[in-house]
């Protein structure tokens, strides 16, 4: 051991340089390791904590039993099944029960009956509102008599206020219970898993919540119950949310027969979904953080690598004395490997608690904290064991340059003297191969679309895939090395033609030795660093168009009950901060003979350039072109003019042939093609009424109208109405109608100056009485196409292309349509197959054809500038609006604690990178320095100064180090573009849609290049700064070797 201490005093530096290179790479690896771990638990807590209701309950329902002792027999067996709680983890049992066939008998305000006009309500009992839900007004319900708190949106619908009583008709009995009003509430938190227990308010109005005992009392006959078992989930790991999702599971198969709820027992959760969707999650994760450590492992066992061979070099003289006096190669092998235990055992053991210190200081970076990634790390046995194998890894790669086979003294001295100028990885094609391999693994990711590979519960990393993009930086690297020699060739024919000597010899020295080693750490730290800062810098850039894409404008606004209420669109025309609002349809599609799955969005064509954000690549390069194409296309039938500010609309309408009252609607257009109804009134049989009513602001033409009643089969309703006028103004109406039904049936309308007048058969069953509904509307000869704009999936499932014809169910009803150009996404969308609809031609082609008409589902915002905000809170508090805002979803996108902390390791390994490099280039300029100091005292000693000298230095290092980053930069440009694309995925396995587009970080790629040149020129500098003392020394030990 003393002579390894003897030989490791005299080449302390490299050693010292060898240790820091090691202590960094094992703190690094360390580290990342510790940290993926810590982001993946922050990722699945955070995914745990954002998951819907559905995703973190269990729901159970069945019959309540009949009587009062049998809810109770059945809530006991349900809360004692579930008491030792699933998986571990303790659970909350809320109960609820809902009774059958109870109908509103009052007023009830405006709420639209079914298609017998019965409404229905909903009366329920909610164990635990009180917690969930707040109160406007009123007190919540006591047991005396029949007293109800009433949701808030519905008590405004029936136009119920606190202190009312609403009669309750049971349609099986016909028993009428006057419910009293004493309480209206409103949701605490929409998101609650809780509200799983209030009923769907699609055909029923309500809840009318009463206590347990009045429900069991008054309510209980055909009643049907529901216990909603909520566990806690919160800072749940992955593992326990699997235990959990398991005993969900055995709790759907066992729970219906071992309660007594039998048959009508169902059971409903997706914790199982939630537990699958966060393993993937985890999975992508993980893969996510493989790049930046193995392209940490490949630098720093470079780095290392480049030292032990200057170490091997610095002592090649020593090593063949050695062996020319007998040392065998293993007993060479046994000094190198106890020298290299010098090196890496200081590493293994600082590392751990370094790395701990780093990963806990990086817990308070803004862009972590933002994320919610809350990091802990520990010294654990994980720890210590990556820094084993760590350190481990940079012994080895300090033991491989002593490990080969050595020659005589004499060559080495020749090895010395005329050193090989290509690497060994060159002379045995390594180099190509490892291209080769990259273009593989490039191939593949492009077949499989990301790092993974296999499916559901087979669903893994791919070894190769996640190797691809350090491959690649590898690979290209060291074929980039085979450059070097044509290179400094030019180099020096271009210098010999100048008298520059301080650059010729540097061309030349720079030209006679092969320099592979500097060259290509520089090479590969640059093409690290750029391939991370690109990778971030794309996964950034995704999640941004992701946002974009699935708004699809600066906000979205949806009808949480699919259909807008009356006085939506007066509203919208006033929102502030707006600077355009389109109304917008939404369907689900059923497309060509396989029945593909697709979505339909319409909207005005000729006002989305300034409104919907679609990529230019997405639209075939020109967006504008795209809506130009449908908007020229747009064929609308005939409508009547408003005059503009005009507020009043009014005239007489009279109605006979039926039973039953009949009523008319005007139907209404605004500029963008949405249609709103607005009553005219009543009229009883053979009845006449005038109507003076107010036209709804943001409508500027009148479509037509429409007709509704009660008739028997085979009458005929006769409709007429004249006189009408907006603000005074007699209105012009065109020169030929029609009435049209949903069946497509046509009746003749006689249009004249006094007005339209209307015979309507009605068909059917004699003997049946139904509703009567049908539009007066301006004649078309034909429905013109409506025109659309298809992505390939939805094309190619109807076997279209640009301008084919076909007719599809659109807008509740069948329609022609055109195709006019073709997107590889739409905004918007959630399915691959989307269909774009101009809606002005839609919503005329369905109301003049079939009578349809319908209210916008969603409504698509351009904000003014700077007013994005603004427009966010307003529509916040218009009641049944989901605000969808393209910035704040980019935020929890880019928020995401697994896009973050992926972005964090890139980071990590870009700067693991710079301080690879800067011990490597700091160690080979010291050594190139110490290598030449013998030829450049011979050049000194025949007359060139020593300025000159150090200037050639300068000038051999600037070529060299220029070369490698550029050939760095370009590098890892080529593999972030053909890589970075294939590599980012969402949280659940798949490609972003749309495709990520490479983004390059210029400044950081820029300045990390800057700096490791300007590091290599500041360090070549500083050893020409005594190079005239040093001159002088070597001057004096001329020829001691001969």
């Amino acid at each position: 051991m003393r002579l390894v201490v003897r030989r490791a005093r005299a080449a302390r530096s490299l050693l010292v340089a060898a240790v820091a290179a090691t202590l960094i790479a094992t703190a690094l690896l360390t580290g990342l390791a510790g940290y993926s771990r810590e982001v993946v638990d922050a990722g699945a807590r955070g995914a745990v904590s954002a998951a819907d209701g559905d995703q973190r309950s269990v729901l159970i329902r069945g019959a309540a039993g009949g009587t009062a002792a049998g809810l109770d027999q059945r809530d006991r067996a349900v809360r004692d099944r579930l008491a030792g709680g699933l998986g571990g983890r303790e659970t909350t049992v809320s109960g609820a029960g809902y009774a059958a066939g109870r109908e509103l008998t009052g007023e009830t305000g405006t709420a639209q009956p079914d298609d017998d006009g019965t409404v229905y309500a909903s009366v329920v009992f909610l164990d635990g509102l009180a917690e969930h839900a707040d109160l406007v007004a009123g007190a919540w319900p006591g047991p005396d008599g029949v007293q109800a708190a009433l949701a808030e949106d519905a008590a405004a619908t029936l136009g119920v206020t606190v202190g009312d009583t609403v009669p309750i008709l049971d349609r099986v009995t016909t028993r009428v219970t006057d419910v009293t009003v004493t309480g209206v509430w409103e949701r605490r938190d929409p998101d609650d898993a809780y509200w799983r227990l209030a009923p769907e308010q699609s055909s029923t109005y309500g809840p009318f919540v009463v206590p347990r005992e009045v429900f069991t009392r008054e309510f209980l006959a055909n009643a049907s119950a529901a216990w909603l078992v909520e566990p806690d989930l919160d800072g749940v790991a992955l593992d326990a949310l699997h235990r959990v999702a398991r005993d969900a599971a055995a709790v759907s198969e066992g729970l219906p027969e071992a309660t007594g709820l039998s048959s009508s027992g169902l059971v409903t959760s997706d914790i199982g979904a939630l537990a699958d969707r966060l393993a993937t999650a985890d999975l992508v994760g993980r893969s996510a953080l493989v790049t930046p450590m193995l392209l940490v492992v490949v630098l720093s066992g470079y780095a290392l690598l480049l030292v032990a061979g200057l170490l091997t070099e610095q002592r090649r003289d020593e090593t063949a004395l050695l062996r020319a006096r007998g040392a065998a190669r293993n007993q060479l092998a046994g000094l190198a490997a106890r020298e290299a235990l010098l090196v890496v055992l200081p590493a293994a053991i600082v590392a751990p608690p370094l790395a701990t210190w780093l990963v806990g200081a990086a817990g308070d970076l803004p862009l972590l904290r933002e994320a919610a990634i809350d990091l802990h790390p520990a010294m654990d046995a994980p720890a210590w064991i990556v820094a084993g194998l760590a350190a481990l890894g940079c012994a080895l790669a300090m033991l491989a340059p002593a490990l080969r086979r050595g020659g005589t003294y004499a060559g080495e001295l020749a090895a010395r003297a005329r050193p090989a100028r290509r690497t060994v990885f060159q002379r045995a094609g390594l180099d190509l191969l490892l291209v080769a391999l990259a273009v593989l693994g490039w191939v593949q990711l492009r077949q499989y679309s990301s790092p993974l590979a296999g499916t559901g519960a087979g669903l893994g990393i791919d070894p190769l895939l996640a190797a691809t993009p350090t491959i690649g930086v590898l690979g290209g690297a060291v074929v980039a090395l085979r450059l070097l020699p044509p290179v400094t060739r030019l180099a020096e024919r271009l210098v010999d033609r100048r008298q520059w000597i301080s650059a010729t010899f540097g061309a030349w020295q720079a030209g006679r030795r092969p320099h592979a080693g500097p060259v290509l750490l520089l090479t590969l730290a640059v093409a690290v660093s750029t391939v991370a800062w690109c990778l971030a810098g794309t996964s950034t850039r995704s999640g941004t168009d992701r946002a974009d894409h699935q708004t699809g404008a600066d906000l979205r606004l949806v009808e949480q009950d699919g259909v807008a209420p009356a006085g939506r669109l007066p509203a919208m025309t006033v929102l502030p901060g707006a600077a355009t609002v389109l109304p917008a349809w939404r369907d689900s599609l059923r497309l060509g003979p396989e029945n593909a799955p697709g979505d339909m969005i319409a909207l005005d064509a000729a006002a989305a350039p300034g409104v919907v954000r679609i990529r230019d690549d997405l639209a075939g390069g020109d967006p504008e072109r795209l809506f130009a194409g449908l908007a020229d296309a747009r064929r609308t039938a005939p409508v009547v003019p408003l005059p503009a500010d005009a507020t009043r609309l009014t005239g007489t309408f009279t109605a006979d042939g039926t039973q039953s009252p009949i009523r008319t609607t005007a139907i209404y257009a605004d500029a963008h093609g949405a249609l709103l109804r607005a009553p005219l009134g009543e009229v009883p049989p053979g009845g006449t009424a005038r109507f003076d009513v107010e036209i709804p602001a943001g409508v500027d033409r009148l479509a037509g109208f429409t007709v509704d009643s009660v008739a028997g089969a085979g009458s005929s309703l006769a409709w007429s109405l004249g006189g009408l006028a907006a603000d005074g103004a007699p209105l012009a109406l065109p020169g030929e109608w029609q009435g049209t039904d949903r069946a497509g049936r046509r009746t003749d309308v006689r249009a004249g100056p006094d007005g339209l007048r209307a015979a309507y058969a009605i068909g059917g069953e004699s003997w049946r009485i139904s509703s009567v509904s049908f539009a007066v509307v301006p004649r078309v000869a034909q429905s013109p196409a409506v025109p659309v704009v298809g992505t390939p999936q939805a094309l190619s499932a109807l076997r279209l292309d640009v301008g084919g014809t076909t007719r599809l169910a659109l807008g509740g009803a069948t329609v022609d349509v055109v195709v006019t150009g073709r997107a590889d996404a739409l905004p918007g969308a959630t399915q691959p197959a989307a269909l774009l609809v101009d809606l002005p031609s839609l919503s005329s082609a369905v109301f003049t054809t079939w009578g349809v008409t319908r209210t916008p589902q969603e409504w698509w915002v351009a904000a003014r500038p700077g007013a994005r905000a603004e427009v966010a809170d307003a529509a916040a508090t218009l009641r049944g609006l989901t605000v969808l805002d393209r910035v704040a979803l980019g935020g929890e996108t880019e928020s995401d604690p697994y896009g973050v902390g992926a972005r964090a390791a890139l980071f990590a390994a870009a700067i693991g990178a710079v301080l690879l490099a800067a011990v490597g280039v700091a160690v080979d300029v010291r050594a190139t320095g110490r290598r030449r100091l013998t030829e450049m005292a011979v050049l000194h000693t025949l007359g060139v100064g020593a300025r000159q000298l150090a200037r050639s230095l300068l000038i051999e290092q600037a070529f060299l180090a220029g070369l490698g980053v550029l050939v760095g930069l370009g590098v890892g440009i080529a593999v972030a573009a053909t890589m970075a694309p294939l590599v980012v995925l969402t949280p659940s396995a798949e490609r972003p849609v749309p495709e990520p587009l490479l983004r390059v970080d210029w400044p950081a790629v820029g300045v990390t290049g800057a700096l490791l040149l300007g590091l290599a020129l500041a360090l070549s500098a500083l050893s020409g700064v005594n190079l005239r003392r040093r001159l002088a020394v070597a001057q004096l030990r001329i020829g001691e070797d001969r």
